[in-house]
């Protein structure tokens, strides 16, 4: 037997993942034998790891960002799980018998309800069914960092309540664009869209990463507003980070957005129609495990920071040159063409 007091192995995976459940056995193991603190797990939701393995690659200690599982061996060297595994078969009596598939995955379901259970101690989370042509195609379950946009969690919390009067129920993915965004559209309530907006709170969250979700701007004549249609970024967009406010990331639904980023677009719309079929805030399965109260909490972002956020905002939204007169010409011209539109259909009546 090769001595415990020299190897220690961190492991980093996908909670979700079947792979992750393996090594989660081989610790449960390790434990019963009293072998010490020689395998420790670091649970990640999947787009978390997936961040994880992009930042070893960039660091240059992995080469690829396709391993399923990451074990650090002595905070130093990278194995794959097959190494692991081959080490842990070969210095003690773990004999490499895993459950069936199946089994795993369902050990795997569990695992990711009581993390996303911990999780919603610390954020809001709230969750999103997705049909793709009207068949349910996965959920995506967004956490909200109200610590960061206190405001702009608060109110985009607040329509995924069950007493809402507008929620995103039926609302449609309305513009996608490949190795960029998908974003959504207004609130509808009886067909007609209804417009619901709050001003821009600060640019603190970066658009860094796959999965970030952040809320669409009023545009001209009102750019320092935030409207309801929201975005989720294919990945990171550095571009956005003085434009628009990041104020989620997506803990769930990785081959969900694998999915959808794969429909083809015409014009920046998705061919094949995606469409918010449920939305609501996240539950567990385990019905004793209510929600938590949404609780108001203190931003812990520095004033300071903030008034350096601002300035930032209006000096990057302020109206072009003339814009005012601009608008008021375009404004002009689209009553006169309504009028004359009027009057040749009045011509034609007549006639």
């Amino acid at each position: 037997m090769a001595s415990y007091n020299s190897k220690k192995f961190d492991i980093y995976g996908s909670v979700k993942s079947i792979i992750y459940q393996q090594a989660k056995i081989i610790s449960q193991f390790l434990d019963e034998r009293k072998c010490g603190d020689i395998a420790k797990l670091h649970p990640m939701d999947p787009f978390e790891f997936s961040e994880y393995k992009i930042n070893l690659k960039k660091e240059g200690k992995i080469n690829s960002t396709e391993q399923s599982l990451i074990v650090i061996l002595n905070s130093h060297d990278i194995l794959s799980f097959n190494e692991y595994l081959k080490w842990i078969t070969q210095n003690t009596d773990f004999k490499g018998d895993f459950p069936e598939e199946h089994e795993l995955q369902i050990l795997a379901d569990k695992e990711t309800d009581i993390f996303l259970v911990e999780l919603q101690k610390k954020h809001p989370l709230i969750y999103l069914n997705i049909s793709i042509e009207d068949r349910p195609a996965g959920q995506f379950v967004i956490k909200l960092f109200q610590n960061k946009c206190p405001k702009t969690c608060k109110w985009f919390y607040s329509f995924f309540s069950s007493n809402s009067r507008i929620s995103y129920n039926g609302v449609k993915f309305e513009r996608m664009v490949h190795n960029g965004w998908i974003q959504s559209g207004e609130f509808q309530q009886d067909g007609i869209r209804i417009i619901d907006s709050i001003p821009i709170e600060n640019f603190v969250i970066k658009h860094s990463t796959r999965g970030i979700v952040s809320i669409c701007n009023l545009g001209p004549p009102c750019p320092t507003g935030n409207s309801s249609p929201f975005m989720i970024q294919f990945k990171e967009n550095p571009f956005f980070n003085k434009k628009y406010v990041a104020f989620g990331k997506l803990v769930l639904g990785d081959s969900l957005l694998d999915q959808i980023e794969k429909i083809p677009t015409k014009y920046e719309r998705p061919i094949n129609e995606i469409r918010i079929t449920n939305a609501g805030i996240w539950q567990s399965y385990n019905q004793a495990n209510k929600p938590p109260e949404y609780q108001e909490f203190i931003d812990e972002v520095k004033p300071e920071v903030l008034d350096k956020w601002f300035i930032k905002t209006n000096e990057s939204m302020k109206y072009t040159k003339h814009y005012e007169e601009q608008l008021e010409e375009q404004r002009k011209l689209k009553n006169q063409q309504s009028n004359n539109d009027e009057e040749e259909s009045l011509i034609i009546e007549y006639l």
